[in-house]
């Protein structure tokens, strides 16, 4: 039998040593949240009181004079940046000091996300997002927006015949996520699906396992931030095994046919299969004349490789970038979706005025129903409302950077910080967004706020991140939530079900950003 003075020293030890570190930022003067013993900062998300991302920003309202603070993962010590200035600094200027995300994944235990743009590190995230930026111009684009269109354009004819021509409660998490899968899997993997009428088709439940984000691989994801280690240490993967071989195994087939066929096909396929050949190129010109796809558009930087070595896209290399694209195109885009959705719905003068800028926009249109790329770019209220909606609800919370070389600045108080190579540093987007300070009333869903863009602090808005690692995909995420949007509301008015929670509560179990109890509305079929 252990002793019972044996057992009272390990645990008096392993106190000790999990609070060995808590005295890190008090020696540095810099400002921190009180850790708790084994857990840090973080016992408050293991317990499920507070979602992931407001727990990791806590600091952010308990010091707001400081233009940074201290954080404890677990023992760790971390950094999180309150000034919006500071972090466009560290991501653009200081880049170098800058260049890594902290969860990094293994290529044998996940093999298509550890080779996605988000998750690589180092000179392999030089050469892809060197590689994939051409992918992502202003033509690009307009050539994508075809297929994304005549998606959409069909799915609205199905779900006309789904509702019959009469109001129908859905929850529109579901239906989005529908829309999106069927969109993403045209333009990312080249195949047509309909997840409307065939619910359980193989693209739709592969692709639901590949974005989910609540439940376990929830959980797996927010672990991999928090213990990056411990997922390389037990070679835990975040995608399932299926997953990963069914869409390498789609792809490389989706390849071949179109090298026996000739066929050619303005999607992501098709765009790195020319940057494999080292045909990929881009028109200057009319890139320029169509980068702004809104104002929430995240700036090009250019990228490039140091080492001289070009990039060779494999089969797998061209899938991990699918399941990028794929990824964020149905979470991200549909959690928009959703959010716009809402916002509508409970705000009924906000959605007449949108729809009227809609039907005003249709009248011009050859057919009255199908809108152009340049079309779309050029609604204005619409882009208000994407804009303000990806302010008050900002899909992704919350981004972060690891340390690669010592990176000294001055805090508020004048103290002189230098944060330490192999540190982490978080950036509460979200804090931003809802800061008094550059928002008032930053709890009012308000467009008119990008009536003037010049009256919005840039530096605060920042919904697809900023600098060198922003969200690549804006304009993408853009162009698809404004085509749905003008479509659904072409053809639909939102009404508030009487099972929508209003105001809405936030699921805090979800490692991304949802409605604890749906997206319930009624649409209601429009007679124009």
């Amino acid at each position: 039998m252990f002793p019972l003075w044996a057992l009272a020293i390990v645990l008096v030890l392993l106190y000790r040593w999990s609070t060995s570190t808590f005295d890190y930022f008090e020696k540095r003067k810099i400002p921190y949240v009180k850790p708790v013993p084994f857990f840090g900062q973080v016992l408050s998300f293991f317990v499920q009181q507070k979602h992931a991302v407001d727990v990791a920003s806590e600091g952010y309202k308990m010091f707001p004079n400081t233009r940074i603070s201290g954080v404890f993962t677990l023992r760790t010590p971390a950094y999180l940046v309150h000034d919006p200035v500071l972090y466009k600094q560290m991501a653009i200027k200081d880049f170098d000091h800058f260049t890594d995300h902290v969860t990094q994944l293994s290529l044998e235990d996940d093999p298509l996300l550890a080779r996605s743009l988000f998750f690589t590190n180092g000179s392999r995230w030089r050469h892809h997002r060197h590689g994939m930026s051409p992918a992502f111009t202003g033509s690009k684009m307009r050539n994508m927006f075809v297929l994304l269109s005549q998606c959409v354009g069909n799915a609205m004819e199905r779900l006309e015949k789904i509702t019959q021509k009469k109001p129908a409660t859905m929850e529109l998490r579901d239906l989005y996520s529908r829309l999106g899968n069927d969109v993403m899997t045209s333009i990312s993997f080249g195949v047509e699906v309909d997840s409307l009428t065939d619910r359980n088709n193989i693209f739709y439940l592969k692709g639901k396992r590949l974005a989910q984000i609540d439940g376990l691989p929830g959980l797996k994801f927010v672990m991999s931030t928090i213990v990056p280690w411990f997922f390389r240490w037990l070679h835990i993967g975040l995608l399932y095994k299926d997953v990963n071989e069914f869409y390498l195994d789609e792809t490389s087939k989706n390849i071949r046919y179109r090298q026996t066929n000739k066929i050619t096909r303005p999607d992501f396929v098709q765009i790195l299969l020319q940057a494999r050949e080292n045909e990929l190129s881009s028109d200057k010109a009319e890139d320029e004349a169509l980068e702004n796809a809104g104002f929430s558009t995240a700036t090009t930087h250019t990228v490039v490789p140091k080492d001289g070595v070009k990039l060779k896209w494999e089969d797998i290399d061209i899938t991990a970038a699918g399941a990028s694209f794929f990824f964020g195109g149905i979470e991200t885009t549909t959690t928009l979706l959703c959010f716009t959705s809402y916002e509508l719905a409970v705000n009924p003068a906000i959605q007449s005025r949108l729809r009227e800028e809609i039907d005003e926009v249709r009248e011009g249109l050859p057919d009255g129903k199908t809108p152009t790329y340049e079309v779309l770019q050029k609604m204005k209220y619409l882009d208000m409302v994407v804009s303000e909606t990806l302010r008050r609800w900002t899909p992704l919370g919350l981004t972060n950077r690891r340390c690669t070389k010592d990176y000294t600045f001055t805090n508020s108080d004048g103290n002189v910080i230098t944060i330490e190579r192999g540190h982490t540093i978080s950036i509460p987007l979200k804090s931003f967004h809802l800061d008094e300070k550059y928002f008032p009333d930053p709890l009012r869903f308000d467009p008119e706020r990008f009536e003037d863009p010049s009256g919005i602090n840039q530096d605060a808005y920042v919904p697809f991140g900023t600098g060198m690692r922003n969200c690549i995909g804006s304009r993408l995420a853009l162009m698809q939530a404004k085509c749905i949007l003008f479509y659904m509301l072409s053809n639909y008015s939102f009404e508030p079900d009487t099972k929508l929670t209003v105001p809405i509560v936030i699921d805090e179990k979800s490692a991304g950003l949802n409605a604890k109890h749906g997206f319930w509305v009624n649409l209601v079929p429009r007679k124009v």
